[in-house]
């Protein structure tokens, strides 16, 4: 693409002041995308930054609330899942202005406490010789005999026989529970047979997806587990996670879908919705995006009553929220923050940088330790889940926030 620079130089111009068409704004991505004119782009960010230092008091730019207001349309309580992956794209191509100098695919937005600018730091991550990859499609699976399959290293094609149904592992890093398969063998399961499980683990730096008898399909997130029945008898279906899963769960009015947590229960009939449940996390966060849940919070295997009532029936794009200590809440959630992980991509909203480091741990398959004082930001923004350690670090160096990589240890310093 050949655009002088009067014309990239309006368009940046545009885009600041907000009166951008979205012609325009899809004219500039595509100027910031061309290698040819990131000089430029450089050089009008570095000016950007020189007009909009704090002077007098004057408040420091919101560069967040900017791109929400150029291009995010306001988010309506019925939730389109379709538009969810649309929304995460712009919302990076949109950021991708902020950052255009880090030069690192994806993008990054900051928020500090300081009133003095950008921070810029030009020391490099220190890292070994061989940058730590993004995780991949890795689990492995235990039957109900208590053998264990690595699926990450297993053939494609026919793994085992379960409780009537095949267990399949596809080319695309899915397990399938077939019920259909023509040459299922083995004994079936009936509503008389004792309930046999199977349980899936996905390691730190691992992801993988389900699909399970019933037809309900379920992604899990890296260093999660599910408990499941090898067939669904009885008058409900019912799994057990740890970790994070979203979930679309196949519709039968007759047999109820939970899905038990160490501190809820999720009830449903046929919907999709995101479990947040790590143990390291301060919360269990359950989103909603189409259809309606019952969250009935749960201690020490007890339903417990929170407040004034039992349980909570969330709406599509409500979240419901546990804290460790009891406190029950719901509200709206941002679909694009909750879903950022099964869509591709790694984001934090307004998040300090041990949350984002729990993370990276996960992700990453590395252990995070701390040296001294660390400095009290948050951060909100992310970056492509298949990007490598490093070009995630160097962009939280911008907020002069140190690293060096020893081993499968992070280090973080000021």
């Amino acid at each position: 693409m050949s655009v002088n620079t009067d014309r990239i130089r309006y368009l940046f111009r545009q885009y600041l002041q907000k009166t951008c068409s979205e012609q325009e704004m899809q004219e500039l991505f595509a100027c910031i995308a061309q290698p040819g004119n990131r000089a430029l782009v450089e050089e009008l960010m570095d000016a950007e930054y020189e007009v909009l230092q704090p002077v007098a008091g004057a408040p420091e730019t919101d560069w967040e609330h900017m791109f929400e207001q150029a291009v995010l349309p306001k988010r309506e309580k019925q939730v389109n899942i379709s538009q969810v992956k649309r929304l995460l794209w712009m919302r990076a191509a949109a950021a991708a202005i902020v950052v255009i100098a880090v030069g690192v695919v994806g993008y990054w937005l900051i928020n500090r406490s300081t009133k003095n600018g950008v921070a810029k730091n030009d020391q490099p991550v220190q890292r070994s010789a061989a940058d730590i990859l993004p995780g991949s499609n890795k689990a492995a699976l235990t039957l109900a005999d208590g053998s264990v399959i690595t699926l990450d290293s297993a053939a494609n094609g026919q793994l085992a026989q379960q409780g009537g149904s095949q267990i399949i592992k596809t080319k695309n890093g899915e397990l399938v529970y077939d019920k259909t398969a023509k040459n299922a063998a083995g004994p079936h399961t009936t509503d008389h047979s004792p309930l046999a499980y199977n349980t899936l683990v996905i390691p730190r730096g691992g992801q993988y997806q389900l699909t399970l008898p019933d037809g309900s399909r379920v992604w899990l997130n890296a260093a999660s587990s599910l408990r499941y029945p090898v067939a669904f008898i009885g008058n409900d279906r019912r799994v057990e996670l740890t970790g994070e899963a979203y979930f679309e769960v196949a519709k039968d009015a007759h047999k109820p879908f939970h899905v038990i947590t160490p501190t809820q229960d999720v009830e449903v009939l046929g919907t999709h919705f995101n479990v947040n449940a790590y143990s390291n996390e301060p919360s269990t966060r359950t989103t909603l995006l189409e259809g309606a849940v019952k969250v009935t919070p749960v201690i020490g295997n007890q339903k417990s009553a929170i407040g004034n009532r039992q349980s909570a029936i969330l709406k599509p794009g409500e979240q419901a929220v546990f804290i460790a200590d009891s406190r029950f809440t719901i509200h709206d959630a941002d679909l694009e923050d909750v879903m950022a992980w099964k869509n591709g991509f790694t984001l934090f909203n307004k998040a300090d940088l041990k949350s984002i480091m729990r993370q990276v741990e996960r992700w990453y398959n590395v252990d995070v330790v701390y040296e001294g004082d660390l400095p009290q930001r948050t951060f909100t923004g992310g970056i492509e889940r298949s990007a490598r350690l490093s070009e995630l670090l160097r962009l939280l160096e911008v907020s002069k926030v140190k690293f060096r990589v020893e081993g499968n240890r992070l280090i973080v310093h000021n």
